[in-house]
């Protein structure tokens, strides 16, 4: 299922649409939320910091993470101007290249056009660093039961 096919709907009482990559950019901001209040590593990278990140795609839909001495916020549209801008041709690109997590996705993007960035690129490279800790830490015993269960619908999926 191609992800342009889900509708898009704005959802008010949440600020947020349907749309992949605002939810997508929802959850992160979420989850940097969390971090802010229980990594070390998170606290240290946003203390003494204010700034905006703007993800966003051509065709309108944006997403400001905001960072304010150590709280994080998000909104969504463009209401300020954002310090750095990271904007994909589509949503569906957008959500691709950053689950896929590898900077030379963002290089290739640039060189091609499907991505474009402005303003401050250091907080592209904090942006990075974030990347790092929001994944989880699974516990062992999950990561294994995970494994099997991945194994056992390849067997039954034939995938």
């Amino acid at each position: 299922m191609k992800l342009s096919s889900i509708p898009v709907v704005k959802l008010p009482i949440v600020d947020a649409s349907t749309d992949p990559l605002d939810l997508l950019v929802l959850g992160l901001a979420y989850r940097m939320k969390q971090l802010a209040r229980t990594s070390p590593k998170f606290i240290e990278l946003t203390h003494d910091r204010a700034f905006r990140i703007q993800i966003g795609t051509d065709l309108g839909v944006a997403r400001q993470i905001i960072v304010d001495n150590g709280q994080i916020d998000t909104v969504s549209g463009a209401p300020e101007k954002a310090d750095f801008i990271l904007q994909f041709a589509d949503s569906e690109h957008g959500v691709k290249t950053l689950m896929k997590g590898d900077p030379t996705a963002f290089m290739t993007g640039m060189q091609n056009g499907s991505i474009k960035m402005e303003g401050d690129f250091g907080l592209l490279v904090w942006f990075n660093q974030v990347a790092k800790l929001i994944p989880p830490k699974v516990p062992k015993p999950v990561k294994e039961k995970i494994k099997f269960a991945r194994q056992f619908l390849k067997e039954k999926l034939g995938r």
